[in-house]
């Protein structure tokens, strides 16, 4: 009897956050969450950076997956694993990480990561951005193709016709790195580079990513 309820309680654990509950403070790529958790009932207020979303919403949660329904993102499911949760959805990118003295996104969520930027006139040959997000700010570095400094940026995120970054360069004045619902891709905007120039940049990996109007590639 001993054995079969040690094993019950390692098969639950094993399904759950290390701790056993989801509760507490989040970042998150689109704003910061707070959850609270009795039973199976999870209950999220987010303030979305930048002001537009604020919502709270509930949700129940099975294992270490809860589905939640909110008027802003609607209906998604989030798969928490220890300190890291990420949207079940491949289209959806809603991800994020146990508030800590650091709150900086790991790569792959948000605008973290490197970026390669498609040949485009006008811009250096090889091109890619590498970008960190802690919370709702984003810094980083453009490199041209021989792995030399072009410019540096940063920015804080928030909502305009989707997650955009509004920020500044070192070099080139104002820009606008406007990413796509999935985070696999992003548009970049300058004085330089306006819109219908289409730059833009893809995840490391990626090569062909629909931006909402145009595939970067």
């Amino acid at each position: 009897k001993i054995f079969v309820l040690f094993a019950l309680i390692s098969l639950l654990v094993g399904c759950t956050p290390a701790n056993n509950t989801v509760a507490g403070s989040w970042i998150a790529n689109v704003g910061k969450i707070n959850f609270v958790q009795k039973g199976t009932t999870v209950t999220g207020a987010i303030e979305g950076y930048g002001g537009q979303w604020k919502e709270t919403f509930e949700g129940t949660i099975q294992d270490n997956k809860a589905a939640f329904n909110t008027k802003w993102f609607g209906n998604f499911t989030l798969v928490f694993d220890d300190h890291t949760f990420k949207s079940a959805s491949p289209d959806l990118s809603f991800c994020g990480i146990r508030s800590n003295q650091k709150n900086e996104l790991p790569a792959g969520c948000g605008y973290s990561g490197k970026w390669t930027i498609p040949d485009k006139a006008g811009f250096p040959k090889g091109s890619y951005v590498e970008l960190k997000q802690v919370e709702g700010n984003v810094t980083g570095t453009f490199y041209s193709g021989d792995g030399k400094v072009y410019d540096t940026v940063s920015g804080t995120v928030y909502w305009g016709k989707g997650w955009m970054m509004d920020g500044t360069t070192q070099k080139h004045g104002k820009i606008v790195l406007d990413i796509n619902s999935a985070e696999t891709g992003f548009m970049i905007i300058t004085d330089d580079f306006p819109f219908e120039k289409q730059l833009c940049a893809v995840r490391e990996g990626l090569t062909n990513v629909y931006l909402g109007t145009y595939y970067c590639k």
